[in-house]
């Protein structure tokens, strides 16, 4: 693939790892540093680095950022929670709850990817200014 860029942000890591990389320092995860981490284990505890999904609450930080919002479907004109399988006529003797969220993915622990934040930076060297994203990706 062709270079994406002739001019890189000051600071950037853009095409330390590679023309086409998209996962920039992850990169440095080797296995060999997994293993090197696995090492430093004594107890085996684990525990969740995430937040939970309605934190900090409101949307008071940036108001175009929602909670998630977790419902159910409709299923036979109802909601579907405690949905008996058997009433569609089968003998199946499940009990159905299904669930839909919808979530921004900035509204908590970080949901997306390098793609969240890009630039407009002339990454052609042409004086133009374009909208790019890390390793030069373009916004189209």
């Amino acid at each position: 693939m062709a270079q994406r860029w002739k001019n890189r942000p000051e600071g950037s890591t853009w095409g330390e790892f590679g023309p086409d990389d998209q996962i920039g320092r992850l990169n440095l995860l080797t296995p060999e540093k997994v293993r090197e981490g696995v090492a430093e284990v004594r107890e085996g505890l684990n525990f969740c680095l995430s937040l939970p999904l309605n934190y900090p609450g409101g949307n008071a930080v940036n108001p175009r950022r929602n909670p998630p919002r977790i419902f159910t479907p409709d299923r036979d004109g109802r909601p579907c929670f405690n949905h008996e399988s058997v009433s569609q006529g089968s003998e199946i003797t499940d009990v159905v709850n299904d669930d839909i969220v919808l979530l921004y993915s900035q509204y908590s622990s970080q949901w997306d990817s390098l793609a969240l934040v890009g630039s407009m930076f002339d990454a052609d060297g042409d004086g133009v200014p374009e909208i790019v994203y890390y390793n030069g990706y373009r916004g189209d």
